[in-house]
């Protein structure tokens, strides 16, 4: 389909929609006409803040399809009796222009109000001066790196995305649209000076994903590993390089669940997530990803189900105990055999106010140990995915401050899993492979139903130039024969796994 025409139409209707969202209570919910200008809000530190922060309001809205269609689009997610003709096209790998699912003007809207704070940022520290001499450099940071990351996802979904400069008082002609490897190398040229080094002053915590670990993804999409792994290594050691990041006791078996509802702030301790669109049903703003699961409009797939009931654990029997039934899903009310995603309904009571997480440091930890097994560092790579750093008897040069580190499975007290026994030990690449496969797969386990699966098959397939590794994985959930292998031939052809 023609979505270069309608991602350019999305522009037209954004162009003019300011930020600028007054202090209410009902901040989320003013009306166009009842907001403040630019030139009367931005007079303090205070107005900057609430305008970071409301940047990103248009990502609730966002969000909840990044969840759908990812699941949909990869093994995760199966549709049902109750899903509605929209979801059942995107099962089917269908893609038309009026799908509601696959709009993505919401990451533009983003964009388009980071502009316009860029545009009038240094008006607030002349009206309102800083005594933190780099406070100005890091909001800036924040604010690049909230917009790299919409302009990441973009090309993630449509291979391409139109590059906006300034905040788009009118509509330019000949708007340019960057490839996905284009606008890839433009974001780390936008991010790289931002990158925090100073060894003087303490990193400030602001909205948005880390800087460096953003560019650990990016350079991870280009397969530049050894970058990947340096800038991923150096976000989960931000802060001061503490226990924060590390994957340790703090969400250790049952506690991992927390996670998604009562997330260890930054404390100084233990944390887990980096960056979180939040969720106010009494101010009617509704995770609807929590309505489509948890009333089975979509259900998680057998594949998926299966792969948490068959993993060791460290009670000697079979089952992801602390991840899998009764947290990740769990089975429908009265029925044994048929199950939901109850990943977002773990805290009873008011489910759709429960946030949805689009950082979290598992998944920055499971992407360093990819970038480090393709540096050929394979041992590290086990340790993070396994037992974590803190069961080796010696650490590895450069993680003598990881001590607490458990592990993605470890953490939740699963066996260690090893090379498949018919890889050939003595092959590297062949080992190199069996271990990124065991990445991904847990990747899958860990990150289910976060947005992740999709993007995660679509770049290692790239990275092989093997359709098959992606094609193959989506058709398993198909049980009908004859619609598994129309869906593998489908996916065979990589043009169609951008929206384009």
């Amino acid at each position: 389909m023609k979505m270069k025409n309608k991602l350019f139409n999305i522009l037209a209707v954004i162009a003019f929609t300011g930020l600028s969202y007054s202090c209410s209570d009902d901040f989320f919910k003013e009306p166009a006409g009842n907001r403040i200008t630019p030139e009367d809000h931005y007079q303090s530190q205070k107005d900057l803040f609430i305008s970071l922060y409301g940047a990103c309001v248009p990502l609730q809205n966002a969000s909840p399809k990044l969840l759908l269609v990812d699941g949909l689009r990869s093994d995760l997610l199966d549709v049902t009796s109750n899903s509605d003709a929209d979801m059942i096209d995107i099962n089917d790998h269908n893609f038309s222009v009026g799908n509601p699912y696959l709009e993505g003007a919401d990451y533009y809207k983003t964009i388009v109000n980071i502009n316009e704070i860029l545009n009038n940022v240094d008006k607030v520290w002349e009206k309102d001066p800083t005594t933190l001499e780099y406070a100005p450099k890091f909001v800036n940071g924040a604010l690049i790196t909230i917009r790299s990351w919409c302009y990441l996802m973009l090309v993630k979904i449509y291979g391409q995305a139109a590059l906006i400069n300034g905040n788009m008082a009118s509509l330019p002609d000949g708007q340019t649209f960057l490839n996905k490897q284009v606008m890839i190398d433009t974001l780390i040229n936008q991010l790289t000076p931002y990158v925090f080094t100073s060894t003087v002053y303490d990193e400030l915590i602001l909205p948005g994903p880390n800087t460096k670990a953003l560019l650990g993804e990016l350079y991870l999409e280009k397969n530049q590993y050894d970058s990947a792994a340096h800038y991923l290594k150096l976000g989960l050691e931000s802060y001061g390089n503490t226990r924060m990041f590390k994957v340790g006791n703090e969400f250790v078996k049952e506690k991992w669940e927390l996670i998604f509802y009562n997330e260890g702030a930054f404390d100084g301790k233990g944390a887990e997530n980096l960056m979180v669109m939040l969720y106010d049903s009494h101010r009617d703003q509704y995770n609807e990803f929590t309505g489509w699961t948890i009333n089975g409009i979509v259900k998680p797939t057998s594949l998926l189900v299966d792969a948490y009931n068959n993993q060791p654990n460290g009670d000697k029997t079979l089952g992801d105990l602390f991840r899998g039934k009764g947290f990740t899903f769990d089975s429908l009310p009265g029925q044994t055999s048929e199950y939901y995603v109850s990943k977002y309904n773990l805290e009873k009571g008011d489910p759709y106010s429960t946030y949805i997480i689009l950082s979290r440091a598992a998944d920055l930890h499971l992407l360093l140990a990819e970038a480090l097994n393709r540096t050929g560092d394979t041992t590290t790579a086990m340790l993070l995915l396994n037992r974590g750093i803190s069961s080796a008897k010696t650490k590895p040069k450069g993680y003598e401050k990881w001590t607490t580190n458990k592990g993605i499975r470890g953490r939740v007290n699963l066996n260690p899993v090893t090379i498949p026994s018919g890889v050939d030990i003595n092959n590297p690449v062949s080992v190199q492979l069996a271990i990124e496969d065991l990445i991904i797969e847990e990747r899958a386990m860990e990150l289910a139903f976060e947005g992740k699966r999709w993007f995660d098959l679509v770049r290692i397939a790239e990275r092989r130039g093997d359709p098959s590794y992606l094609a193959n994985k989506v058709a398993a959930k198909f049980s009908d024969p004859a619609k598994a292998e129309m869906i593998r031939n489908k996916l065979m052809d990589p043009n169609n796994w951008y929206l384009k």
